[in-house]
Parts: C-alpha cells; structure tokens; sequence
C-alpha cells in the first residue's frame, strides 16, 4: 500500500526544514537554498514553490523547531507552565539546532532586511505562550495585577536567548532561577516586628 501523496509532501518539506536546521547549526546563514536541495535530495524548486525566499525558508525551520522542542501546555498552575516553558527553552537553545538558529537568525537579520520582521514575528508568537500564561495567572489572582506579562517573560526569556547566543546556553537549574528572579523578586521577605 503507498503512502498518500500529501503525507509523502509533508515528509519532504519536514526533510528540506530539518536539512536547514543541521545546516544553520554548521554554518550560521551562510547557505545557500542550493545547499539545502542537495543535503534534502529534492530539486530546488519544490523548495521554492513552499519557500519563495531563503528568509522565509529559515523562518519556517525556525517556527518548526520550537514548536518541536518547545510545545503549548496551559494548566491551572501558571507558575509551574511558566517555570515548564523556560525549562523548554533552554533546552532547545542547548540544542545544536536551537542555538545554531537563534545565532544566525540575529547575525543575519543585519544583512537580510527580510529577517527582521521574521525574527520579529517568531519571538512575539512564542512571546504569546508565555504571556498567555502570565494573563492566566493575573486573572485568576495567582498573580499580581501591576505587572506586564510580556515584561516578566522578557526578564526570563531573553537571557536564556542571550546565553545562547554567547554560546554559554543556560541549564534547566538556571532557567528555573530566572523564573523565580522574575516572579518573586531578589529581596529577602520582610519580617515583622511586634
């Protein structure tokens, strides 16, 4: 029995995306689409008739991995899906893919101006999971009110992206701290007097 034709489609695109991530992890942005038709085994223009740009090839490979690695979960408990999420990110970004990715996106996005509103529109979906969790915990009184999710999420994420960066991506330890820092603070509790 063979395989339907759009089940077979779909291998191909998830193929030609994972031959982008492997290349992205060994060479940055500096591939061509060329590369990835050869590293994939398809010709260049089932690439093209998908991905009509490099960029937006790139982004698809990028989107896909961190639905991948770091999946959508809500439950009752935003402090533990907070404290989930982060932990999800960090392991992606110790992922030679992740890191790899999230490096040659940025470094690139000052030569590609197509890459900036691509990173732009990447990081403010995957921002949402978060700030949708945050938004949960505000309106359910599991949160304070007076803050701004995407703040706390940007004071947990963007040290996890830029360790990653530096390539000194952070532990599963050191991302749950970062939550922490951000929802309680680096005060020590006061203590009253009587």
């Amino acid at each position: 029995m063979t395989e339907p034709s759009h089940r077979r489609g779909q291998a191909v695109l998830d193929h030609v995306l994972d031959t982008t991530l492997a290349l992205l992890a060994e060479h940055g942005y500096a591939f061509s689409v060329d590369d990835v038709a050869e590293g994939a085994a398809v010709h260049k223009t089932t690439i093209y008739r998908r991905y009509p740009t490099k960029a937006k090839l790139v982004a698809a490979a990028v989107a896909r991995l961190a639905t991948a690695e770091v999946p959508a979960r809500r439950t009752d408990d935003p402090v533990g899906d907070l404290t989930r999420l982060a932990v999800d990110v960090a392991r992606a970004l110790r992922s030679a893919a992740g890191s790899g990715a999230i490096r040659a996106v940025l470094a690139a996005a000052a030569d590609d101006p197509e890459l900036v509103p691509t990173a732009r529109q990447f990081l403010t979906g995957r921002y949402q999971l978060a700030v949708d969790i945050l938004q949960h915990g505000i309106d359910t009184g599991q949160l304070r009110d007076d803050l701004d999710p995407m703040v706390i999420w940007e004071a947990i994420a963007n040290p996890l992206h830029m360790r990653a960066i530096l390539g000194v991506p952070a532990s599963d330890h050191t991302a749950r701290q970062l939550v922490d820092l951000a929802l309680h603070g680096a005060t020590l509790p006061t203590v009253t007097r009587r």
